[in-house]
């Protein structure tokens, strides 16, 4: 697999999560009984207009934490060092 479609996956993988979530909160509301009605009243909730931003950005959020998460898993959290030469600063006679 090529190095450009394994950073693809990386960022397309949570995103896909917080969709699968969406959807089965959606799905649960067709569940019967006391199960449905939880589902329902969550998506009912989600889907007013200032809950639905807040929930969005909230599942957002999780999407890049997560995508950084694994960033730093594969990578590490090393700090990028800058090496300065002295000698270059320094105008020649």
């Amino acid at each position: 697999m090529k190095q450009r479609h394994k950073l693809i996956l990386t960022g397309v993988i949570p995103i896909l999560g917080v969709s699968a979530i969406i959807i089965s909160i959606g799905l649960g509301g067709r569940l019967p009984g006391l199960a449905g009605e939880i589902f329902r009243k969550i998506t009912g909730f989600m889907f007013t207009p200032v809950f639905l931003e807040l929930s969005f950005a909230f599942l957002g959020l999780i999407a890049v934490f997560s995508i950084n998460a694994i960033r730093l898993q594969r990578e590490g959290d090393d700090y990028v060092s800058l090496e300065i030469n002295d000698e270059q600063d320094q105008p020649k006679p």
